[in-house]
């Protein structure tokens, strides 16, 4: 704004302008009747018909005419009055908080206002998930009668990292340690996801009953072997390539039956050590196909002597040769000691 006056303090020239801040994110410059007034009162009837014709304005909304209507109100106040300097620079701030006012009324999208005093307030917005605050508080500008808080008006970046917005339509604004707050409901973007893995049997030409649930990241396409932390009893996994994931989060897998080895039962003789007598026997169920047993396969064999109960124990580690006796039948011979039972 600039003013200008005479010797005797009264104003010669003066342009008026005011910032119209919109609560849509966007500012109108608004320019209000240019004068250039000369200290003779007979062309002040010119310089305010100039003033109405060099009334310029840049805005979107339909509110221009009301605007300028009222900015020539003011001008004519000003002509009218013969105000000093002071005066005037005082009574344009009042004219230029009526003139943001007035663009402030004219939408709120976003919240990327100013505050201006008398006219708007900012109102803190709190996000919550699951019952507790999530990340950083954030703000947004709105009328200062306003009750409610459209949940458009919040600015995208003001949403923590992580999360969705639940709340919807408009949030009523309440008083909380003072302050005029909003509470905005959050969701936790899942990082990960169940999928559940069915299994079809290539020798039966069947879907198998059973199923298994693993979690992937949320992001996963495809399940894979290595995927599944444990082994499906009486099955085979032979599907190593990738699965796809279906829009409902299944898969299917390939397997086929494992055919149980047959057993062989084996009996086990402890013998003294030092001579051939024989401390006990005991027997131990092991695959046709093993040939040998560790000391830790053994069975575990006690006796009992004179009230006393001892443990058996190899003298040695092993391994021990099984000897097949046919008709699955086994028997391994191991010196040992005895030891009192613990």
């Amino acid at each position: 704004m600039k003013i200008t006056e005479n010797k005797k303090g009264r104003c010669t020239g003066c342009c008026a302008a005011a910032l119209s801040a919109g609560l849509d994110g966007t500012y109108d410059f608004l320019l209000v009747a240019p004068v250039f007034l000369h200290p003779a009162e007979k062309d002040a009837k010119n310089h305010l018909t100039n003033c109405y014709r060099g009334g310029y304005s840049i805005r979107k909304a339909g509110s221009t005419k009301k605007v300028i209507g009222a900015c020539k109100k003011i001008v004519r106040l000003i002509l009218m009055s013969n105000i000093s300097r002071r005066k005037f620079l005082k009574g344009a701030g009042v004219a230029a908080l009526a003139v943001a006012a007035a663009g402030v009324l004219t939408g709120c999208s976003n919240g990327d206002a100013p505050v201006i005093p008398e006219v708007t307030k900012e109102v803190k917005v709190i996000f919550i998930c699951n019952g507790a605050t999530a990340g950083k508080d954030g703000s947004v500008v709105v009328k200062k009668d306003a009750k409610t808080v459209l949940v458009s008006q919040i600015k995208a970046e003001q949403i923590p990292q992580g999360y969705t917005v639940e709340s919807t339509g408009e949030l009523k604004i309440q008083e909380i340690d003072g302050k005029e707050c909003v509470l905005v409901t959050l969701k936790k973007i899942a990082t990960t996801k169940p999928v559940t893995v069915a299994f079809y049997d290539t020798v039966n030409r069947a879907l198998l009953s059973t199923t298994m649930t693993i979690t992937v990241a949320s992001d996963a396409e495809f399940v894979y072997k290595t995927d599944l932390k444990e082994s499906l009893p009486g099955y085979e996994i032979i599907d190593n390539g990738k699965n796809q994931i279906s829009k409902n989060n299944r898969v299917v897998m390939s397997v086929k039956p494992v055919v149980p080895e047959e057993s062989m039962e084996v009996t086990v003789t402890y013998y003294m050590k030092g001579s051939n007598e024989v401390i006990t026997k005991s027997t131990v169920s092991v695959p046709k196909s093993k040939k040998v047993l560790t000391k830790a396969e053994l069975p575990g064999a006690t006796v009992e002597s004179n009230g006393y109960l001892f443990d058996v124990v190899a003298i040695n580690n092993g391994p021990f040769g099984i000897n097949d006796l046919g008709g699955g039948k086994g028997e391994v011979a191991v010196t040992a000691t005895i030891k009192m039972h613990k």
